[in-house]
């Protein structure tokens, strides 16, 4: 049987100008769980929001049993310029399918912080120094005081790992905002494909306050540039289209074109809350570019939002509006299926709000059941 590269695990950058400043002369541990089987591994690492170059001491990934020392180019260490992402040398590394592997990144002491960094995810910060060699390093117990260990840390530099894998493996992406950054229904789906979908990777795509046609607007950007991402339709193309193996794309964006628009004094100006047509054209280009790349596209339903900061009439109809119209292109077959988050969640009495159950309280995000309903609603 023939081998591939697929993606194991993923995340999506974001702009980081305050944060990773703590990272730096130390050594962060991710630890992730994989569902795919391979001999053979390679990582990509990434400055797209830095102004200056970022420089990597050293990695090491371990795999429960063994470690490989991740270079570049036969050396183990990295200066990335600004605005660029390398791919590392191929390195044998025997992972199974279950495996929990660690790796470990040190960025050293007198270099500036890396700008760019993504999701919420298990990742430990060291004591000073590199201890890229001692996957069970201890914790700085003063970080992570200061952390909130319950959700997770921002990860730098990582965009990808990937595993060269037998032909039959696949990867599933899910990509979206911070429904799915915040793992609400990405993490009881990941449980449920690794119990019953052999050799397949669930991608965590998600960057808090994303939106699908616009970048980071209003004071945020101003003062935080990128926090919440290029847009869907830009980013798609390092978060997708140059990672390997991804068959089937769940595009969960919308919520924010939406209803960020106006919903603080931070947030986007009002005149940036997308028109139906505009948010309609930016899903249909954004079926053509995947389905053109081999994907499947999966569409959801945009959950409810009645309550939240800044929610109107004329907020609430474009949702139904777009949820409609996703309905019947999915019935046309322009989308390869559709998820019904909303119905999912929603209130029955009032189909605008989510069920008080299901609401974390800001009437947006919902609540961990919440969560756990929304991933019942998938089929794949």
């Amino acid at each position: 049987m023939g081998k591939k590269w697929v993606t194991a695990f993923a995340a999506a950058p974001r702009e980081a100008r305050m944060g990773t400043e703590v990272v730096v002369g130390r050594t962060i541990r991710l630890e992730t769980m994989v569902n795919l089987t391979g001999d053979t591994v390679r990582l990509r690492l990434g400055n797209l929001y830095g102004e200056t170059p970022m420089r990597i001491g050293g990695i090491t990934l371990w795999n429960g049993r063994s470690s490989a020392e991740i270079t570049f180019g036969g050396i183990p260490s990295l200066k990335l310029a600004p605005g660029h992402s390398l791919q590392s040398d191929e390195v044998y590394l025997p992972v199974r399918a279950g495996d929990r592997l660690k790796l470990m990144i040190y960025f050293p002491a007198g270099e500036p912080a890396p700008h760019a960094a993504s999701g919420v995810w298990q990742v430990d910060y060291s004591l000073p120094g590199n201890y890229t060699q001692d996957p069970n390093f201890a914790v700085d117990p003063d970080i992570d005081a200061r952390q909130d260990a319950g959700v997770g840390h921002p990860l730098p530099a990582l965009m990808d790992i990937e595993l060269l894998a037998d032909e039959k493996a696949r990867a599933i992406a899910c990509f979206g905002d911070s429904i799915t950054e915040m793992r609400l229904w990405t993490d009881p789906l990941a449980e449920k494909v690794g119990e019953t979908m052999e050799e397949t990777a669930l991608l965590n795509l998600g960057i808090g306050g994303n939106r699908l046609l616009l970048p980071t607007g209003g004071r945020f950007a101003e003062m935080m540039g990128e926090l919440f991402g290029q847009s869907g339709l830009k980013r798609l193309q390092w978060d997708l289209l140059e990672k390997s193996g991804i068959d089937t794309v769940i595009l969960a964006l919308g919520v924010n074109d939406v209803s960020q628009p106006g919903s603080g004094e931070f947030c986007p100006p009002v005149d940036e809350r997308c028109t139906f047509e505009e948010f309609a054209a930016g899903v249909s280009r954004t079926v053509l570019t995947l389905r053109k790349a081999g994907m499947r596209v999966i569409g959801c339903t945009i959950t409810p939002f009645g309550g939240m900061m800044g929610c109107c009439e004329e907020t609430l109809r474009l949702r139904r509006e777009i949820n409609a119209w996703l309905a019947r292109r999915t019935a046309a077959g322009e989308l390869d299926g559709l998820i019904d988050f909303a119905a999912a969640v929603a209130d029955p009495q009032n189909p605008d709000r989510l069920l008080p159950a299901y609401d974390s309280g800001d009437h947006l995000h919902p609540s961990k059941l919440g969560g756990e309903k929304m991933a019942e609603a998938i089929r794949l």
